[in-house]
Formats: C-alpha cells, structure tokens, sequence
C-alpha cells in the first residue's frame, strides 16, 4: 500500500472501509467500531486526533476528548469516519449513532471536526456522505430524522441545506412552533444525554449543554454566511448552551441527487463542496 494508508500500517486499517477525498486526503470508515476498530486503531486516535480535535474545539481540553475517545464511548458508536492527509496524520472526523427518539428510527450526529488548516476542502460532506447517505438510503421509503446537539451556526445551516433549507429544521429562526413530534424527539435526545431537566421545550435549547467546559466548546463561537441564523443562535445560547436540532431526510430526492453527484464526478465536473461547517459541531 502507498500514501496514507500505507504509512497507517495493516493494524490500523483492518476492519476500515477506505475512500479517497479530493486534495490527496483518504478516508476510512469503521462501520460498527466495536466490532471493527482495532486496538492498533484506537491508540492512533487517542494519541493524534486529540490534539486535532482541541485545536478545533478552543474551548476543549486533552481531557475532554480523551474522555470521548474512551473504549466504552467508541464501542457505543455506529460508525466513526476519518480522514488523514498524505502523510498518515488525522486531520478530520464524524461519528454517529442509530438511535430511537420519539419512537422514531433517528441518526444521532454525535460528534464533528476538521482541523482549521485544512478547513472549506469540502472534508466535512465527505465523510457525512459515507455514513450518511447509506442511512438514509436504507431508510427508505420513510424519511430519516437526523438529530444533534449543537450551538454551532455553520453546522445548523449546512445541515439545514442538506435536508433542503431551513424550513426543514428545528428549532428554526423563522418560526416560534415545534412540532410535537420534534419535541418527542428533542427530549428523548436529552434525556439520553442526561440532560432532560435543562431542555427548554419552547425553544429546544439546553443550558449548560457543555459543563464539562470553563466557557463552551470554543473561546469564540463560529458564524455562518447566514445571517439571520448567526444572529438567532447568538440571541437564543450562552456560552455552554445548545439546541438540540432535528433535521428531516426525504431519501427520494436525495438518492437522485447522489446519482447526480456520482454521475458528474466521473465526467470530471466538479460537485458541491462544503462551506466552513466542518469546523465542527455536533457533540
């Protein structure tokens, strides 16, 4: 093997599905980590993602994300996406969980982060889609509901145009009505999370969503090129809070549209390319 994965030896990738990403970055993708991250694996993780991970959350510590890195939390996961540069260093990552909320099937975007250097490469919606797309696909005929704890504006509004504009999202800056559903579904998320006595069920805001953090996630909170989505979170969260939001997948338009993708990508026209929300987020 040669590049990244080669210089990441046989003991790290077993069990990893791989992907290429534009820019000379490959991905690998452990479906079911308990299962299939091996103990090779995990100590890669624990010693260079973390200090990725902390450059990109400036809120967090070592601590926090060691924490996040332990065996039981990996072991709980339902898949785990990263992606290295060319030389065999992580410089991103997504994880997420199948869960019931609200008696729903849901996929939980449990945590999410690129590094700022290598930041607006479109790394953040390559990895979602490998984990992401096959959800919704097997999803179908029913809609998936995709839900996350954040108070990150970029993440809102990338997940928001994913599932096809704001009005697919909730909480949302232009309307003052949850759904029931949603709220079913927001409270199961924290109460899961142990947090279901701070889940404000008006505005899906948690407070005190980070208190294993001095001042939230990052010592200033991202924005977005939404304004009214900036000025909306920056309204509505302190420092440590978040919303839990909830975004909804039709997979008919979306499976046509990673035809689409797939299609264009092997004429050699160049897709849709993320916007800073891999800064990170869901958590």
């Amino acid at each position: 093997m040669t590049g990244a994965i080669g210089l990441l030896g046989t003991e790290v990738t077993t069990g990893a599905s791989t992907f290429r990403v534009r820019g000379g970055f490959t991905g690998l993708y452990w479906k079911n980590p308990a299962a299939r991250l091996s103990r090779a694996a995990r100590r890669l993780l624990r010693s260079e993602l973390v200090p990725v991970a902390v450059d990109t959350f400036t809120g967090t510590t070592e601590d926090f994300w060691l924490e996040w890195l332990a065996d039981e939390k990996l072991d709980d996961l339902s898949g785990l996406v990263v992606v290295f540069d060319d030389g065999g260093r992580p410089v991103g990552w997504v994880a997420g969980n199948i869960r019931t909320f609200g008696g729903r099937t849901c996929f939980y975007a449990n945590s999410a982060g690129v590094h700022p250097d290598v930041q607006s490469l479109g790394l953040s919606s390559a990895m979602w889609r490998q984990m992401l797309v096959k959800e919704i696909v097997r999803s179908a005929p029913r809609r998936l509901h995709a839900v996350m704890r954040t108070a990150n504006p970029l993440v809102y509004s990338a997940w928001a145009a994913a599932a096809g504009g704001i009005e697919r999202a909730q909480p949302s800056p232009i309307t003052d009505v949850v759904p029931d559903d949603v709220l079913r579904i927001a409270a199961d998320v924290a109460s899961h999370l142990g947090q279901l006595d701070r889940l404000d069920p008006a505005t899906l805001v948690i407070r005190d969503a980070y208190e294993n953090t001095d001042n939230g996630l990052w010592l200033e909170r991202p924005t977005s090129a939404q304004q009214v989505v900036d000025d909306w979170m920056r309204s509505l969260l302190g420092p440590r809070d978040a919303v839990v939001l909830v975004v909804v997948f039709d997979p008919v338009p979306l499976m046509i549209r990673e035809v689409a993708r797939q299609l264009l990508r092997r004429m050699g026209v160049a897709g849709w390319r993320s916007s800073r929300s891999s800064r990170g987020g869901a958590g």
